[in-house]
């Protein structure tokens, strides 16, 4: 398992591209803090972040990175470096 402490996932359980992040996440092993916006105040916490509401939205180091297909591609890299050293 690959804990990243410096990224937080902000998704929505009934998106389905957050659905799709997630699942790559699950294959890979891959955690980090996980955020649901359905839950109070999350999506507005979000909103403060990256001034919108979309998910899903992967926080990197306090940078919103959105768009499920970069998301994966960032994630990828991380799992590839992580294997490496």
């Amino acid at each position: 398992m690959a804990y990243f402490p410096n990224l937080t996932l902000y998704y929505k359980p009934t998106c389905p591209y957050c659905v799709k992040v997630l699942a790559y996440m699950e294959d890979q092993d891959i955690e980090c803090e996980m955020k649901d916006t359905l839950q109070p105040g999350v999506a507005d916490e979000l909103v403060s972040i990256g001034g919108k509401r979309q998910v899903p939205c992967l926080i990197i180091d306090g940078s919103p990175m959105y768009e499920s297909a970069d998301i994966i591609q960032y994630l990828h890299g991380l799992v590839a470096a992580d294997e490496v050293g």
